[in-house]
């Protein structure tokens, strides 16, 4: 059900998933429209979620988009750029598609370009250690980079960057395929930005290790340029690529998700979890 947010946050009518929310722009899935045209050695399949017959190491060429703009995130140029599908770790990453050794991307079908309040929320998990892994963006002046353990950084629009380090907060986890972390960028009305992340275990609960975290709290960036939006799991192509497992990603145009939103969506995406 989508459009029924106030765009500031909150919904009309009850939640029922992430569209309850206004200004959905983007969602890819958990464990959803996912298809490959080859397989782990590179012979043409055709495999889906939607069959249930996708197979471990499957090249992903496609990750559909729920929200109804058929904006599709796609890997269609090289094999050896497309993400797998990755069944190792068995449990709760079956499902996860894996961008593995900093060398996997895919692009948009169009760019998004956010001129105004937006939120983005991405649930990643990252494997060794985490050092300048771009989640999303469009180029060195959109994105949103995980620099280590403590610190994400932001760049809109320009190379103007807005630093979030909280060394305060159990760090970003990486290596541990029992923890995941959401984390989430919002943008208000007044171009005043914040981070937040929220994540641990299935076991210990999905909030064990950080809370909806303010990530640096302390901080009072700002930012009103276009953030333009058309790569997940690098910045450019194949530029400080991802490593490890996206499970989610949402992005809300126009509307800014308060602690409660984000506390909706969070319960939701981790249910999602198999």
């Amino acid at each position: 059900m989508l459009g029924l947010g106030s765009g500031i946050g909150g919904y009309v009518g009850g939640y029922s998933d992430p569209s309850s929310f206004s200004g959905l722009a983007l969602w890819l899935g958990f464990n959803q429209g996912v298809a490959a045209n080859k397989n782990s050695g590179g012979t043409s399949v055709t495999h889906s979620t939607t069959a249930g017959n996708m197979a471990h190491n499957d090249k992903i060429h496609q990750w559909d988009d729920k929200s109804g703009n058929s904006n599709h995130a796609v890997q269609t140029t090289k094999d050896e750029d497309r993400p797998r599908w990755d069944t190792s770790g068995g449990g709760a990453d079956t499902g996860a598609i894996k961008f593995s050794n900093n060398a996997k991307f895919m692009n948009l079908t169009s760019n998004i370009e956010l001129t105004g309040a937006f939120t983005i929320m991405m649930r990643v998990r990252f494997d060794g250690t985490i050092d300048n892994r771009c989640i999303i963006g469009n180029s060195a002046t959109d994105v949103v980079k995980i620099v280590d353990a403590d610190k994400i950084n932001l760049i809109i629009g320009g190379s103007d960057t807005s630093i979030f380090e909280d060394t305060s907060a159990t760090d970003i986890p990486n290596g541990d395929n029992t923890k995941r972390q959401i984390i989430t960028v919002t943008r208000d009305g007044s171009n005043n930005l914040k981070v937040y992340v929220n994540g641990g275990t299935s076991a210990g609960g999905w909030n064990n290790e950080q809370d909806d975290v303010d990530w640096d709290s302390g901080e009072s960036h700002t930012d009103s340029d276009t953030l333009t939006i058309g790569n997940i799991g690098t910045s450019a192509d194949d530029t400080s690529n991802h490593n490890g497992h996206i499970y989610d990603v949402l992005v809300y145009d126009g509307t800014v998700l308060n602690a409660a939103d984000r506390k909706l969506n969070y319960d939701y995406l981790n249910s999602q979890t198999v």
